[in-house]
């Protein structure tokens, strides 16, 4: 997310046009009113006019920021007594809250005196001069980026009543209103405006730094050997937002729709996924390496985690996961409208900007029922309650696939090599023998060819960024159709326990879940076969069922647990299963409890 800011005060401003470039809403001809100079600057102007006195000490005392933590020496007095070209609607006096915008300027503070430019002065400015005549209506770009409809017919700037229009000045046009021009907050203004949204607002706001841009900035005379800068461009960044959410939440010419919890739901959140990171102070993994004759070695490496380093990584996942689900592009929603978005069964899907997609009525209960509150830049959902569970958000499946060999850990009794199948499958239903399906597969797999006829071949995977919750997990593995016989294969879960003082890992041998094919520790897969009218060839075989993992391995890249699959076909039984597997993938799946 970046936002620019221009310097445009200094010793040195580019030399303007003597003249006032007029824009008007009706453009053949347009009404300066004639009883005042139009030698006269708009500050001349404004300070001469005795109902503008607030108005003007508070253009007078506010100093012209380069970002929200600096200020210039210039002030708006200054940047509207100069030859650049400007619009104003000035408010009467009594009409906005004086009280509160000049006591922001007491307090001397940077980000009060931004406050006062961003929400009052540069909300009432745009650059160029606009006339009101006509019965046309301008959408302008105002001085803070924001943007304001001037209804020329009705004479109103954003619903604003403009009561003497069209004083001409040297450098521009005053517009004199009843009231200050609405301010309205973008998405990321939004989360700093409400106290219930402090939790939320701090985690984002950790992550925001400005950012000098040599490269469009103006470069000045050197003084003291230090070169001073005419016209300089800051950058606000956030690196969160924008790069792991990809969620430009500053931009005005963007459309998002935001969750944002309360205090209440935040800390009912942080409850939750706090748990799902659990790490422990030391992890101790055995790394397991094959040489080209198939000899094995061993050697350990060693994670440690401080306290602080442990904090930190709790601290940061579960935060994101609280809130790293919770934006939306609004344009993108296929076609549905932000008014449907909280409505259970009015959107079949909804998309957010890390492209996880929610499905209805999951995508509904995301909105708790909150009616969207619109800004400049989208709207936002205010919700009290924390309605994602981890199944269907930040622990969405992990799916990896068995084909890209930087998932295997070791292996054994077999070389593992890749198979691209493409095959032809005519397969009856055996439930109803007159339904027949006719498909063509095509699959990547991995295949582990034995080292020797005699040989059972086993084979390590690892299984990183598991977090400290239940798992169900599935082995995806073909029917081998060259053998066209199934697979019986053991499996092993390896991690490490919360226990500090112990740092090796445990082994745990699965056994074969109600209702799956095989027997005790003996698995088996399934020949193609049809279900609700598909072809299914991978069989998704369940061989954990509601495992827990007792630490979290989250960002970690050198400890991981391991799930090691073992063909367990005796010498007598070969005419009847294939000790070769055929793997496509390791799935695991979160759940919530």
């Amino acid at each position: 997310m970046n936002r620019n800011y221009h310097k445009w005060l200094g010793g040195t401003l580019m030399a303007m046009a003597s003249f006032a470039f007029l824009a008007s809403c009706s453009d053949d001809h347009f009404d300066i009113d004639p009883g005042v100079s139009s030698r006269q600057t708009l500050w001349e102007s404004i300070k001469s006019r005795s109902e503008l006195s607030q108005y003007a000490d508070i253009l007078s005392r506010t100093k012209y920021s380069k970002n929200e933590k600096t200020k210039t020496s210039q002030t708006y007095a200054d940047l509207l007594n100069h030859d650049q070209t400007f619009t104003i609607w000035a408010p009467k006096d009594g009409t906005f809250d004086y009280d509160y915008y000049s006591n922001l300027l007491n307090t001397g503070k940077a980000e009060d005196s931004y406050k006062v430019e961003k929400e009052l002065l540069r909300n009432s400015m745009t650059r160029f001069s606009h006339v009101m005549t006509g019965n046309d209506k301008l959408e302008l770009d105002l001085f803070n980026s924001k943007t304001a409809v001037f209804d020329c017919g009705q004479g109103i700037i954003k619903n604003q009543k403009i009561v003497t229009p069209n004083i001409g000045a040297s450098n521009g046009v005053l517009h004199i209103t009843e009231g200050a021009v609405e301010y309205q907050p973008n998405v990321y203004e939004f989360i700093a405006s409400r106290s219930d949204l402090d939790s939320l607002n701090t985690y984002i706001k950790a992550y925001e730094k400005f950012e000098f841009n040599e490269s469009q900035s103006t470069q000045g005379p050197t003084v003291n050997g230090q070169i001073t800068w005419v016209d300089s461009v800051t950058f606000l960044s956030n690196d969160y937002l924008y790069g792991t959410l990809h969620a430009f939440l500053n931009r005005e010419d963007s459309l998002y729709a935001m969750i944002m919890p309360t205090n209440k739901a935040w800390s009912e959140a942080l409850e939750r996924t706090q748990k799902f990171y659990k790490y422990k102070s030391q992890y101790v993994q055995t790394i397991v390496r094959v040489d080209a004759d198939g000899n094995e070695s061993t050697s350990s490496v060693t994670t440690a985690l401080s306290d602080l380093e442990r904090d930190s990584m709790t601290n940061l996942y579960s935060k994101n996961a609280i809130i790293g689900d919770f934006v939306f592009n609004a344009r993108y929603q296929h076609g549905y409208s932000y008014k449907d978005f909280n409505k259970a069964g009015a959107c079949d899907s909804l998309i957010n900007t890390i492209n996880r997609v929610f499905y209805d009525p999951v995508n509904a209960s995301l909105f708790d029922g909150q009616e969207p509150i619109e800004v400049s830049n989208g709207y936002v959902y205010v919700v009290d309650n924390f309605n994602l569970k981890v199944e269907d958000g930040w622990g969405e499946p992990m799916e990896n696939q068995a084909e890209e060999f930087r998932y295997i850990d070791s292996y054994t009794g077999c070389t593992p090599t890749s198979l691209n199948l493409k095959q032809r499958f005519r397969v009856e239903d055996e439930n109803d023998p007159e339904i027949m399906v006719d498909s063509i597969v095509e699959v990547k797999l991995l295949r582990t060819v034995q080292t020797s006829s005699a040989a059972n071949p086993s084979i390590t995977f690892k299984l990183p960024e598991t977090m400290s919750c239940k798992y169900d997990i599935y082995v995806l593995m073909a029917y081998n159709t060259e053998a066209n016989l199934p697979n019986k294969f053991r499996a092993q879960i390896s991690y490490h326990t919360a226990d500090e003082s112990r740092s090796s890992m445990e082994n745990t041998n699965l056994t074969v879940p109600e209702g799956m094919a095989g027997e005790g520790r003996d698995f088996e897969n399934r020949p193609p076969r049809i279900e609700n009218g598909q072809l299914v060839y991978v069989d998704s075989i369940l061989v954990a069922k509601d495992f827990e993992f007792p630490v979290c391995y989250k960002g970690l890249s050198d400890a991981y647990a391991t799930l090691r699959l073992n063909s367990y076909v005796t010498s007598r039984q070969t005419s009847q299963y294939s000790r070769e597997m055929w793997i496509d993938q390791i799935v695991l799946k979160a759940k919530e409890e």
